[in-house]
């Protein structure tokens, strides 16, 4: 059985996201994973041009323990520092 991540936990998933983002998603819309102490959080990032202007978003559509059950409120922990 997986332990619970913590607050810290949770902001140290985004940092990796938030780093993959920068260093390897160059303004190109893309999904990834992120794993952390047996947690897998998948990472959608969207970036798109308008009016000279780029838009980007991040959701994260799921994040799973080891055993597979899904963590609907650490998604949406996610998702809301990410963006």
């Amino acid at each position: 059985m997986n332990e619970q991540l913590t607050q810290s936990d949770i902001r140290t998933i985004a940092r990796k996201a938030a780093d993959y983002i920068t260093f390897y998603c160059d303004g190109i819309s893309r999904g990834f994973e992120i794993t952390h102490k047996g947690y897998i959080a998948f990472i959608d990032y969207e970036a798109k041009m308008c009016s000279d202007d780029m838009q980007e978003s991040v959701t994260v559509p799921a994040v799973w323990d080891a055993e597979g059950k899904e963590h609907p409120d650490i998604s949406e922990a996610l998702q809301v520092i990410l963006n």
